[in-house]
């Protein structure tokens, strides 16, 4: 067995330049169980080791960030069947088949992707944009509140039940102060990192919750992403879970807002928005949108995005 061989070295098979560079999970005699980025099969392949060689580059934004794998047999394999990058675009084209150009994904105020969402977005930036959030903060919070919730009913990214308890929690002035200080916080941050998004999850899952569960992921991103959907992503678990899982990416999901589920999501949020380039991609709400369709969501009717 070459030394230079070993569980978590990057390798390239010159034969099958198709299959990408593959990641060495698992070494047994005179044989190496090579996971290839491009190879459509979430098993890893069993190859002699003379097959393969030490890649160039030791890192690679999609195999760094695979999921802990399953032993089945003695094979191991990712925990769900994937698609390739090539396959996931592939799939996004076939809906849309001029990409985020398409006019059936920029739609319209009613029916689209994009249009609705960039609306919300300048809604957004009219009412509350630059110092407002942080002045009405202090100087209008009833007004502050009234503003916010007409931002989210500009998108219909909540379900009822969310929208219900959101209303209700920020009823609670002490609650809405310590939300809209977080996110002020959060939004005004030169980047976006663990010291300001943890006190603004935790003021979150703080949210009186009367009529329904409050600190939802999709509750909690929604106003960061109207804000700013050049940095921040809306989570939405189900589809975004599945979207991970089809990529084979590692996305730490826990239910609660937590920091370390968000860093995950927006890292692999650059690193597909760098790879879908081609595509030219304007932003993160692109970028969701790719994911939407990856994980099987379903557009249609007048639920645009869920």
């Amino acid at each position: 067995m070459n030394s230079t061989l070993q569980v978590g070295t990057l390798v390239v098979n010159r034969t099958q330049p198709a299959w990408g560079p593959g990641k060495i999970v698992k070494i047994s005699p005179d044989r190496v169980h090579v996971l290839w980025r491009d190879l459509p099969d979430r098993r890893a392949k069993v190859m002699v080791a003379s097959a393969v060689e030490r890649a160039t580059e030791q890192q690679d934004p999609v195999l760094d960030n695979l999921p802990p794998l399953v032993e089945n047999d003695g094979r191991l394999l990712l925990p769900r069947e994937r698609l390739t990058f090539q396959q996931a675009v592939a799939k996004f084209l076939a809906r849309f088949p001029q990409g985020f150009s398409d006019p059936s994904y920029i739609g319209d105020m009613h029916h689209g992707e994009r249009r609705y969402k960039w609306a919300a977005h300048e809604f957004y930036v009219e009412r509350l944009g630059g110092r407002l959030l942080r002045d009405l903060i202090s100087s209008d919070l009833d007004g502050l509140v009234h503003r916010v919730e007409q931002c989210m009913s500009q998108v219909n990214l909540l379900y009822m039940t969310e929208s219900a308890a959101i209303r209700d929690a920020l009823k609670d002035a002490s609650a809405a102060y310590s939300l809209f200080t977080k996110l002020a916080d959060l939004l005004e941050a030169d980047a976006v990192s663990e010291a300001v998004f943890t006190p603004y999850a935790e003021a979150v899952c703080a949210l009186p919750a009367e009529r329904g569960r409050v600190a939802t992921w999709t509750v909690a991103t929604i106003l960061p992403y109207l804000a700013q959907p050049d940095r921040h992503i809306l989570l939405k678990p189900e589809v975004t879970k599945k979207a991970a899982e089809s990529l084979g990416f590692e996305l730490n999901y826990r239910s609660d807002p937590n920091w370390l589920t968000y860093s995950s999501l927006l890292r692999m949020a650059a690193i597909y928005r760098e790879k879908l380039a081609p595509l030219k991609p304007v932003d993160l709400i692109d970028v969701q949108s790719f994911f939407f369709v990856t994980g099987g969501g379903a557009y249609g009717g007048d639920v645009p995005g869920k």
